[in-house]
């Protein structure tokens, strides 16, 4: 008998979604789908997935609707990652993605942007890292404990387009419980602040820069010399270097011996 999945991918879903890749290659996926379909075609995507939900809304108020209704569902799992539908990596990669996660009992991470328009340099893809720790992982494609998870839901109903909630968060976690997995890459499909998102918005008069703003302002303390290195990529970062190279190597006894650097 086949064990259940400990990991899940939950996702909103428009008509242009490439989840697809997420099930693309010839590895078995170690986790289950959850699509939030919010398009305009009735049953789009629900061959793909374990469970399915078809309702208009955004990422973070679907998620908050789905926690509202099936709460236990998501104390079935281990470990959650909530992408965009606009990010596209196979199989192999979002398995490897939970793989490091665990490995390095993180609360928060998400993978590194391998290709495509990025708002942070910083979350760019590092060649010969297994990950960076970090001040601040962005709202397109999180990963989280279930511990974590929790943490964060009740921030879900701040901002319908997502915007500022990464803000909030760095506040919910202890340095060294949030990463940027580098030896993972997603590829960005779509251009920043263009597709079904931002027109969906629009509709409603939303802007996601003033949902931004009003975060900032009342949650304060934000660090506008830290956002703008985070968004230039000249923030320095501790690393874990994959272990082929002498740094790499170091780097693993010091693992081994549960001394890894946290973030200052």
């Amino acid at each position: 008998m086949t064990a259940p999945n400990r990991n899940l991918v939950i996702a909103p879903v428009g008509d242009k979604s490439v989840h697809e890749s997420w099930l693309s290659g010839p590895e078995a996926p170690k986790f289950d789908l959850y699509l939030m379909h919010f398009g305009s075609r009735p049953g789009f995507g629900r061959a793909d997935a374990t469970y399915y939900l078809e309702r208009k809304g955004f990422k973070y108020g679907l998620l908050d609707h789905v926690i509202k209704q099936q709460g236990d569902l998501f104390r079935r799992y281990d470990n959650i990652w909530c992408p965009d539908d606009d990010l596209r990596v196979d199989t192999a990669g979002v398995n490897r993605l939970f793989e490091i996660f665990e490995r390095y009992h993180l609360q928060l991470a998400q993978p590194a942007l391998c290709k495509g328009e990025a708002s942070y340099n910083t979350l760019r893809q590092r060649r010969g890292l297994i990950l960076r720790y970090t001040p601040f992982v962005e709202v397109g494609a999180p990963i989280f404990s279930q511990q974590g998870f929790w943490r964060a839901a009740p921030t879900f109903t701040e901002s319908k387009s997502g915007w500022g909630l990464d803000v909030i968060w760095p506040r919910l976690f202890r340095h060294g419980e949030m990463a940027v997995i580098d030896q993972v890459g997603v590829e960005h499909m779509s251009q920043i602040g263009k597709g079904e998102l931002y027109e969906n918005l629009a509709k409603l008069g939303v802007s996601a820069q003033s949902e931004f703003d009003a975060i900032v302002a009342k949650y304060g303390g934000f660090d506008n010399e830290r956002h703008l290195q985070l968004v230039n990529g000249t923030i320095r970062l501790p690393a874990v270097r994959e272990p082929s190279s002498p740094a790499g190597l170091k780097t693993r006894m010091i693992e081994w011996l549960g001394m890894l650097p946290k973030v200052a």
